[in-house]
C-alpha cells in the first residue's frame, strides 16, 4: 500500500479527509484495502442497498453516473487521482445514489464507513470541518443545476470538457478519450449537439481531433465560454 504521506499529498484541498487529524486520518488509512480495478468495472452500482465504503482514488479515472427515471443515463462527474468517491456512505451508510465505473486501469484505497465514523466523533472539531465542507458543496452543486437551466449548449459543453482536461497534459490531452455519447451525458446534450460543436470548434482551432483522440488547443476560450456562457 502506497505510504500514507504520499496519500495525504495527492489529497485535493477540498478532498473531505483533509478534516480529519493526522492520527485519524493515519487510522483510517490503516483500516483501508486497496483494490485494482480494469477498464470497464463497475465498482458501486446505484441502488446498492448498503454504502459501507467508500473510494479514494490512487491511479486512474472513475466516471460517476445514474440512470434516471426515464432511463437516459446521467454522468455527473469524472474523478481523479486523490479525490473522495461515494463519501455520502461514510455519513449514512445508507442506498447508493450512483453508479461509479472505471473507464481506465484504476486503483483505490476502500475506506470503512465505521472506522471513518469513529474518527470523527471523538473531535467536535472534525465535525465542524465536515459540516462546512458538505455545505460548501452544496452550495457549489446550487450553483452547476442553476447555470446548468440557464446556459446554451456551447458553454455546457465547454463546462464538461474543462472539467476533462489533464492539466499535467503537455498537448492539451483529456484525463480519457470518451465518447460523443459520453460527452453528451456529461453536459446534458444530444449527441449530435456535441458532435456539431465540435466539429465548429474544431475548425475555429479550439480543439483538435484524430480518431477518437481529442485534445483541447485553446483551454483559455473554453474556461471563458464555461464561466461567463454566451456572454463570454
Amino acid at each position: 500500500m502506497d505510504q500514507p504521506n504520499e496519500i495525504v499529498a495527492q489529497l485535493g484541498e477540498d478532498n473531505l479527509l483533509r478534516q480529519l487529524s493526522p492520527p485519524q486520518l493515519d487510522n483510517l488509512l490503516r483500516h483501508a484495502v486497496r483494490r485494482d480495478y480494469a477498464a470497464g468495472d463497475t465498482i458501486i452500482t446505484q441502488g446498492d442497498e448498503t454504502g459501507d465504503f467508500a473510494l479514494l482514488l490512487l491511479s486512474g479515472t472513475l466516471k460517476i453516473s445514474l440512470v434516471s427515471a426515464s432511463g437516459r443515463e446521467i454522468i455527473l462527474n469524472y474523478c481523479a487521482a486523490g479525490e473522495l468517491v461515494g463519501e455520502i456512505a461514510l455519513l449514512d451508510s445508507g442506498p447508493r445514489t450512483a453508479t461509479v465505473t472505471a473507464v481506465v486501469p484504476s486503483s483505490a484505497l476502500l475506506l470503512p464507513t465505521h472506522t471513518f465514523i469513529e474518527a470523527i466523533s471523538t473531535s467536535p472539531a472534525t465535525i465542524a470541518g465536515v459540516m462546512r465542507e458538505l455545505a460548501k458543496r452544496v452550495r457549489q452543486q446550487n450553483l452547476v443545476i442553476e447555470s446548468d437551466r440557464t446556459f446554451s449548449m456551447g458553454p455546457r459543453l465547454a463546462r464538461a470538457l474543462v472539467r476533462l482536461i489533464d492539466e499535467e497534459s503537455s498537448d492539451g490531452g483529456l484525463l480519457y478519450n470518451p465518447s460523443q455519447s459520453d460527452l453528451g451525458a456529461f453536459a446534458g446534450l444530444a449527441r449530435e449537439n456535441v458532435n456539431r460543436l465540435l466539429s465548429e470548434w474544431e475548425e475555429l482551432g479550439v480543439i483538435a481531433r484524430r480518431g477518437r483522440t481529442l485534445a483541447v488547443r485553446d483551454p483559455e476560450y473554453l474556461k471563458l465560454l464555461a464561466e461567463f456562457g454566451d456572454d463570454a
